[in-house]
């Protein structure tokens, strides 16, 4: 491998704002400094994007090694999608698949050091090869591993109990064992990929004001402070369980390395109310680096030229992070 880590980039839907904020992105000659990155889809759509656009990045397609200092793009697409910006289409879905699958298997062939993902349209991608709910479970499934979906922006971290998973189905999934695998990984990460020597964790409570002593709800001191306690006998410095609401709003965030929270949207929007258009959507747990900007395909803004690059931007510098973190530890 190359002194500087490979990133191999996929592309997301060609209808959203993926293309447009990775040319914007790399319009900062200082991430070539960081990494040498190479792109999955086709170069002389990606050459028309860049004249759409008015950006100015230098372009190579990929034979043999990548270059430093270029975009290097390989082309995987059997046939360049129509674009029409702003619309989910089939034709998208499966360009943004071939793109995704491309650059993951790199990564698992070792061709690149680290995947980074630009946004995909999960009902646009959905088919029978990619019967996922998003990256996570397609990562999980190809990669092995259980992924443990984080979002960081600087030292905010909020790491998720469950994700992608309807809101009715959250509490009957939440038990002791989920809430110990999950601490455990997230205090792994903490140390193996931000180099945090004693991670301290704060558990959010599933029901509103945890629960309230039983008022509203059991969850919180049935399953959840108890297995808090099981965790601080083993030696793991976790505390909870914490109302959502309060701890945010308190900032009590900042007296931890990261946040676990029990739902999707419970620990995200906080995160989004904070960070968003610069947070970066870390997926743990699996044995390769993966990142993505923390926002979707913006089907409203896309194909304008307005959208903003960078939380695409610190996905590829977070990447590139943590893989220097991971070869110093190993």
């Amino acid at each position: 491998m190359s002194a500087l880590p490979i990133v191999a980039i996929s592309v997301g839907d060609p209808n959203g704002v993926g293309i447009e904020i990775l040319l914007k992105a790399f319009q900062d000659n200082t991430l070539f400094e960081r990494c040498i990155p190479m792109v999955y889809a086709d170069l002389a759509f990606i050459q028309a994007q860049q004249a759409h656009l008015g950006t100015q990045v230098p372009l190579q397609l990929l034979k043999g090694l990548p270059n430093k200092g270029f975009l290097n793009v390989k082309s995987v697409w059997k046939k360049s999608p129509e674009i029409d910006f702003g619309k989910q289409s089939a034709a998208a879905g499966t360009a943004a698949f071939e793109s995704l699958q491309a650059a993951a298997l790199a990564v698992q062939q070792k061709e690149a050091d680290a995947l980074v993902t630009a946004p995909i349209h999960k009902a646009a991608i959905k088919s029978d090869a990619f019967p996922f709910a998003g990256h996570t479970h397609y990562l999980a499934s190809l990669w092995g591993g259980k992924a443990l979906m984080i979002l960081a922006h600087q030292n905010l971290r909020v790491a998720l109990l469950t994700d992608h998973i309807p809101l009715a189905e959250v509490a009957s999934r939440i038990t002791s064992e989920l809430i110990k695998e999950k601490t455990i990984q997230l205090a792994h990460t903490l140390k193996n990929d931000f180099g945090c020597l004693t991670p301290k964790i704060a558990l959010l409570g599933l029901n509103p004001h945890a629960g309230d002593q039983g008022v509203i709800g059991a969850e919180d001191d049935d399953i959840l402070s108890p297995s808090i306690e099981k965790l601080q006998k083993e030696g793991l410095d976790i505390s909870g369980p914490f109302a959502a609401d309060g701890f945010f709003g308190q900032k009590s965030y900042q007296n931890v390395d990261a946040v676990l929270s029990c739902y999707h949207d419970q620990g995200l929007v906080g995160f989004k109310t904070i960070a968003f258009g610069n947070g970066v959507n870390i997926t743990a747990g699996l044995p390769f680096v993966r990142t993505s900007p923390d926002h979707g395909t913006a089907f409203d803004i896309a194909g304008k030229g307005i959208a903003k690059e960078h939380s695409f931007a610190n996905a590829v510098k977070m990447a590139c992070d943590i893989w220097n973190t991971r070869q110093k530890n190993n």
